[in-house]
């Protein structure tokens, strides 16, 4: 009895065993591995590049779970020996790479040694990497480079983000397609996706159920939205074509009509599992997004963005958080949220269930920081602490949402990107150490932005009110005071003031700084405290000449940061191409670069006139189309 009883256990030891590597491997990716003769000739690309002959350092490359790379040194010339997993040797080639000096932070900025260090001759370099899934998400539904690369058909664009994806490390990268002519699409696409298998990295792409906002493509109409049997029809006649006609590991999908409005809940649940069944029959992995709007609720699911935990296992999930708050931070005031909390703890209730990465941001496009300008330090300290976190809890994931890479926001990405490296530690300020910059002194800056403008919530007032928070003053993007309210509140705007006041003389010096781009961009996010603080002391004066003078100085702080903005423009547009800065046609919902408002200071302006002209309309020098990105 008791001989068969152990026969019985085991039997099921084994079957539970079988099914749980079964479930494991519905959590990889299709199978692909960088070519040689690709990295080769981007190796030969960056020797030349230093002014190296493309003999000086020469890789080989034997498959093995050891992710190390051994440099032997023969006549000045290097060899690099090899030995990692298919899906990682490319890594570890870079990474020896990044230890010879050679830095890219930026996809048109390489950085190279004058002579490579020969102290690496003997030694053995391992690659150990924080997340198995590392990449970015380039948010086209804003106006940048990426629409260029990817949605314009720029080759050289798409071409250097991807050789920068490769070359720091990260193997998964998607965009959202736009509404247009699909068939120009598909032809603009098959050269990149093609580059990315050769180099080892995941292609996806990204676009909405029946999402409608910021011209998104979507599978399902709004009438659609509304019927089972429509919607499910849509579905079966878009998705299998557009699987079929782009080269892509995984697909990310939006849900509801926009971020802030659900469809039905069961129906939302049935269109990702009949999603996820043809993405199976193709080797797609779908991925639905878990946004953190905290106002859809339901009595019998709960909140409308955590639905994907009622599908079937091979639906994997992107849990969002926006701006650059952690995970565990105690403050996040955004999207009616006292925190993000909730979305730390579905994470973890869904790791190992499902697919799962973490969807942050490093860049954020209303009036927050990469168009007011504003350099925010605390992205740094929010994506360390919550890569750590990853790390630690065993999540395999992580696909960052970024807007740009410009506005010397390619320094927080390329953090982003050092961070999933263990050889780091999780050091916040490692791209600047690698830059060379003057570590205590940028770790001054690091406090002084965590103590004062994330714990003391300086951050409310430094950045712009935008066109949701004016509208749907209930439901406001970031928690905040806006000027409306201020105009007739002594008390609010005095204490504004008060909190301004204070923190002016403890505002760090820049004169350390030696990336000339990056003082730049801190310089003006530091005038910014002193424009916030006349404008609302012209608030609260009753007295024209009075409020006029408190409006100059705010003006002449503006004139001071407009100076500097002028050169960078002049000396740091690095995609003059894709207009950044300009008005231009492009397939967004905005008519105009990510840079436009940035490069003429024109948020600054904006609350300068409505306090002198007291005109606080939600469309008052407004310059985005509402109707345009809701539709």
């Amino acid at each position: 009895m008791k001989l068969l009883f152990s026969l019985t256990l085991c039997f099921f030891s084994l079957l539970l065993s079988m099914n749980l590597s079964a479930q494991f491997d519905t959590f990889n990716l299709r199978s692909i591995s960088a070519k040689q003769e690709t990295i080769r000739k981007d190796l030969d690309e960056i020797l030349l590049e230093a002014n190296f002959n493309i003999d000086k350092i020469n890789f080989s490359h034997d498959v093995s779970t050891e992710n190390s790379a051994t440099v032997t040194c023969e006549s000045e010339k290097f060899n690099i020996s090899i030995k990692a997993t298919e899906a990682e040797w490319s890594s570890v080639l870079y990474f020896t790479l990044q230890k010879m000096g050679f830095l890219f932070p930026h996809p048109r900025n390489q950085i190279s040694p004058n002579e490579i260090d020969d102290t690496l001759c003997g030694k053995t370099i391992l690659w150990k990497p924080a997340l198995k899934y590392r990449g970015f998400h380039f948010h086209t539904m804003h106006p940048n480079e990426w629409v260029h690369a990817f949605l314009m058909g720029n080759e050289k664009i798409a071409e250097q983000t991807i050789k920068w994806l490769a070359r720091n490390q990260q193997n998964v990268f998607d965009f959202n397609i736009l509404k247009g002519n699909q068939q120009y699409l598909y032809e603009y696409l098959q050269a990149p996706f093609q580059k990315a298998k050769d180099y080892g990295i995941h292609a996806g792409i990204s676009f909405g159920i029946a999402l409608h906002q910021q011209n998104n493509w979507q599978l399902v109409s709004i009438l659609g939205s509304l019927s089972d049997k429509n919607s499910a029809k849509q579905i079966d006649k878009k998705l299998p074509g557009i699987l079929q006609k782009l080269d892509i590991s995984y697909l990310g999908v939006e849900l509801g009509t926009s971020e802030f409005t659900s469809v039905n809940y069961q129906r939302t649940i049935d269109w990702l599992n009949q999603m996820s069944v043809h993405c199976q029959k193709e080797g797609v992995q779908l991925m639905a997004k878990v946004h953190i709007s905290s106002n859809q609720e339901n009595p019998e699911f709960g909140n409308f963005n955590f639905v994907p935990q009622y599908c079937e296992p091979n639906v994997g999930i992107l849990p969002h958080t926006v701006f650059y708050y952690a995970l565990e931070d105690e403050i996040a005031p955004m999207y009616g949220n006292e925190n993000f909390k909730h979305m730390k703890d579905f994470l973890l209730q869904e790791n190992g269930k499902r697919m799962n990465w973490f969807y942050p941001e490093t860049s954020y496009y209303i009036n927050l920081d990469i168009d007011i300008p504003f350099l925010h330090l605390d992205y740094l300290r929010g994506r360390s602490k919550d890569t750590k976190f990853l790390y630690e809890n065993k999540i395999e994931g992580q696909l960052i949402f970024t807007t740009g890479h410009e506005l010397a926001y390619w320094m927080i990405d390329w953090t982003v990107c050092l961070l999933n490296n263990l050889a780091y530690n999780f050091d916040p300020l490692i791209a600047l150490k690698l830059l060379g910059e003057d570590a205590p002194a940028w770790e001054e800056h690091l406090k002084f932005h965590e103590e004062h403008f994330t714990n003391n919530q300086l951050v409310q007032i430094l950045t712009f009110e935008n066109g949701g928070d004016e509208l749907m003053p209930k439901h406001r993007i970031h928690n905040r005071n806006l000027i409306k309210e201020l105009s007739k509140s002594a008390t609010k705007t005095l204490h504004e003031i008060e909190k301004l006041e204070f923190v002016l003389p403890k505002i760090p010096s820049t004169d350390f700084i030696k990336n000339r781009e990056l003082k730049i961009i801190l310089d003006i996010s530091y005038l910014r405290i002193h424009h916030a603080l006349h404008n609302r002391k012209a608030l609260l004066e009753n007295k024209k000449a009075n409020k006029m003078e408190n409006l100059e100085k705010a003006k002449s702080f503006r004139l001071q940061a407009q100076k500097l903005m002028d050169e960078f423009i002049k000396n740091y547009d690095r995609y003059p191409e894709a207009q950044i800065f300009e008005d231009h046609n492009n397939p967004t919902a905005y008519p105009f670069g990510y840079g436009k408002q940035a490069a003429d200071l024109y948020l600054w302006q904006r609350e300068e006139q409505m306090i002198l002209k007291n005109n606080f309309s939600p469309f008052f020098m407004k310059v985005y189309k509402y109707l345009d990105i809701v539709f």
